[in-house]
């Protein structure tokens, strides 16, 4: 089993990641407390949320999912997302644990139960399956040097037009998908052993310490703690 334990979480921000030996799940990622919102971002991996004790909601493309303790919840890569807290006076505080997998494994619910089981030695009670975004315009695969401009030339369409279009369709702006997606390479970066630094450098940022502060809006944790990551027991 991959689990760290709850008692052992060290202090400081209350996400905190590590990697996984399983061939399937890249890293994973616990969080206890009362307070683990996290505002919009997505993942280069798919995300499947387990929830250990109670409860976190979710808004997906303007829906909300609600997960109780026992429920999970399979978040495509490239999803916008939103979480949020309940009230800490009724529900107490949340243990929520994160599996981020190789994106597009052909998962239904009992794979992602299997998974959980496997990984945790608990089986979820039910799986929640987030539908993938639709993204009408070109953008997920850009290079992170490629301009907005450049983009909604592609698509024929002025800037104006295309950014737009992009919000209505993607829930942000084109401008704030580009910064997700600096952040992503940064995390991608750190998890291979690269420097604060130097990730935020070649992610296009030009203040480390702006990136920072990003980075823990965004994931809950700072780059320094991500790249060094607990080890699991």
């Amino acid at each position: 089993m991959l689990l760290l334990s709850s008692s052992l979480m060290p202090p400081g921000p209350p996400w905190h990641y590590w990697r996984a030996g399983h061939p399937d799940v890249k890293e994973m990622s616990m969080a206890r407390g009362t307070t683990l919102a996290l505002p919009l971002h997505f993942h280069q991996e798919d995300q499947l949320a387990f929830i250990l004790s109670g409860c976190r909601h979710f808004l997906i493309a303007g829906q909300p999912v609600h997960l109780t303790a026992g429920q999970a919840l399979l978040i495509p890569a490239g999803t916008p997302h939103i979480s949020q807290d309940d009230d800490p006076a009724r529900v107490g505080q949340t243990l929520c644990l994160n599996l981020y997998l190789t994106p597009g494994l052909p998962l239904d619910q009992a794979d992602c139960a299997a998974l959980i089981q496997h990984c945790l030695g608990d089986r979820p009670s039910h799986v929640h399956l987030a539908a993938p975004p639709r993204l009408p315009l070109p953008m997920q695969d850009m290079s992170l040097t490629t301009s907005i401009q450049s983009l909604a030339q592609q698509a024929n369409m002025s800037r104006e037009a295309y950014s737009r279009r992009f919000q209505r369709h993607y829930g942000l702006s084109p401008q704030t998908f580009r910064l997700l997606q600096q952040l992503n390479h940064v995390k991608t970066q750190l998890r291979a052993g690269v420097g604060s630094l130097q990730a935020a450098m070649e992610a296009g940022f030009a203040d480390q310490s702006h990136m920072g502060r990003l980075f823990r809006r965004t994931f809950g944790t700072t780059p320094g703690r991500y790249r060094a990551g607990p080890l699991p027991r």
